[in-house]
């Protein structure tokens, strides 16, 4: 069983392995609608989205979708508004979550003519091309995304936040949608911000289709099983982490089926996890996670999911990259001056023992002078050397 890092007070302890993997590049970043909320983002998830596109081509259906939104709200049959059969239909599947429905039948009913442009997508190309800048968590992702010094990030998000991220960062990256997107894998040359659902047109690049309907996820992932077969691939090469998504996501109901189907039939599958927000006492959230084969590193949601932006960053922070080195050792300085056995010394001692293990001799010989210097415990030092012979490295 993998040892557990511990972040910090209020923030969700991560794998030991799940750490080193993303060190030796074996670890697929997988990056849905929740990450681009926090502020000053604040895209719309799934459901705010189909809202949205509701507010432009359909307004006789704005305020039934914010009563039943509403945690106090009416049922969708309890709705007063005079709604047509085919609306209150849409108003139905809304309250269900299944939102790659809603605007399947919404495209039919708006628009009809399949061969005329339509105006749904042209409402949420709306929506999602606002004005907007990455906030914490896309910059994090994108560190932690560096893979033999390229960009490797997938997303089932639209927008181009990752790669404005990048920029921003000055890291290496190209963008790829669909049909574009390499196939999976260990190779160096392996990388990209991956758009496996279609994206917008950022600058001078393309933009792509756009996944939006349950037609669309059935012709994706189904008929031309392009995404499908992506996943099977990723999954036996890589460490799957899941960033920004509920279980209810419909984009994660297919995600997870696909990733899912191939366990029975592989032995080689490596470990998934997803990043799980609940309420404080919610073990039921987890355990739909794990139910799917998914192991959950479960936070607290509270203040619009503050601690996953909190942890990411934090991760991204110590993982081996020249501008964390400064950081880093100051941070080896401060742990060394407690007591390993008080509560925050124990703490500590979670991340040395992973960073003795993803180090190279001389690291760790330095490590060692970090911890044996002035008025250290030298608790520190007998411990640092059970690390290293247990793990076998410094021989």
């Amino acid at each position: 069983m993998s040892s557990e890092v511990i972040f910090g007070h209020g923030l969700p302890s991560l794998p030991e392995d799940l750490l080193l993997a993303r060190d030796q590049g074996r670890v697929l970043f997988v990056v849905g609608a929740g990450a681009s909320y926090p502020k000053p983002t604040q895209l719309p998830d799934f459901g705010g989205l189909v809202a949205k596109i509701y507010d432009i081509v359909d307004p006789s259906m704005s305020s039934p979708i914010k009563a039943v939104s509403r945690k106090d709200g009416p049922k969708w049959y309890e709705v007063t508004d005079l709604l047509s059969h085919e609306q209150r239909t849409e108003l139905k599947f809304f309250c269900q979550r299944e939102f790659d429905v809603v605007l399947g039948m919404l495209e039919r009913r708006i628009d009809g003519d399949p061969s005329k442009e339509s105006t749904m997508r042209q409402a949420a190309t709306e929506v999602l091309s606002q004005t907007i800048e990455p906030n914490p968590v896309h910059d994090a992702l994108v560190r932690l995304g560096q893979r033999y010094g390229q960009t490797l990030l997938v997303t089932t998000n639209f927008d181009r936040l990752l790669s404005e991220a990048a920029s921003k960062l000055r890291v290496q990256h190209e963008a790829f949608a669909r049909g574009e997107i390499p196939n999976p894998s260990s190779s160096r040359d392996f990388a990209g911000i991956l758009h496996i659902h279609g994206k917008l047109g950022w600058r001078k690049e393309k933009g792509s289709a756009l996944i939006l309907t349950d037609q669309d996820f059935g012709d994706s992932y189904l008929r031309r099983n392009l995404i499908t077969s992506f996943l099977y691939d990723a999954a036996r090469i890589f460490h799957i982490v899941l960033v920004g998504y509920s279980a209810s996501d419909s984009p994660v109901r297919y995600l997870l089926n696909a990733i899912a189907a191939d366990e029975r039939h592989f032995v080689d599958l490596k470990r998934r996890y997803a990043f799980v927000g609940c309420e404080p006492g919610d073990e039921r959230m987890a355990v739909e996670w794990q139910s799917r084969g998914i192991t959950p590193i479960v936070y607290n949601k509270i203040d619009e999911h503050k601690a996953l932006g909190d942890v990411l960053v934090r991760w991204a922070d110590i993982i081996p990259d020249r501008r964390n080195e400064k950081g880093t050792k100051s941070y080896l300085k401060k742990l060394a001056a407690l007591d390993p056995d008080s509560t925050e010394g124990l703490a500590a001692q979670s991340f040395l023992r992973y960073y003795a293990r993803r180090s190279n001799p001389s690291e760790q010989a330095e490590l060692a002078r970090i911890l044996s210097g002035a008025s250290r415990s030298p608790r520190w030092l007998t411990f640092l050397n059970r690390i290293i012979r247990d793990s076998g490295k410094g021989r």
